[in-house]
């Protein structure tokens, strides 16, 4: 019977550090609980492969982190047409007169009365209600 006991105890000792449990809690573990503790140890989670688990996502989560950055700095900011308005010498138009831009455009235009950013094939802005009119129509 002892000999049963002692074995007990190193089996909860190697499968318990195997786990990546305390080798000196296992063996406590163990002592009174014998075959029980065994039982026990065996159905714990394994706190190695939780652990490389979890390092391997972190690794995955810098990587991701990277591409974007790499992603962010290869996007370049589209080139704004500018209204004609600004464009000529002459005196500022009345806040009702539309907004002449060349010509209609997927890329971001920036309305000349608020500074709200959108695409330039809307007929009007849509934060002040500024008329777009555009030259190629």
């Amino acid at each position: 019977m002892l000999i049963f006991w002692i074995l007990c105890i190193i089996l909860c000792a190697v499968l318990g550090s195997s786990k990546g449990y305390s080798v000196w809690v296992c063996i406590v573990a163990g002592a009174p609980g014998s075959l029980l503790a065994v039982l026990v140890l065996f159905l714990l989670p394994d706190q190695n492969q939780e652990a490389a688990d979890l390092s391997r996502r972190d690794q995955e989560i810098a990587a991701l982190r990277q591409r974007v950055a790499e992603l962010e700095r290869a996007q370049q900011p589209a080139k704004e047409p500018v209204p004609l308005a600004k464009i000529s010498a002459a005196p500022a138009a009345p806040s009702d007169a539309p907004a002449v831009f060349p010509a209609r455009t997927e890329e971001v235009v920036t309305c000349p009365r608020c500074g709200r950013r959108q695409k330039g094939n809307r007929d009007s802005c849509y934060a002040c209600g500024l008329p777009f009119r555009y030259e190629q129509e």
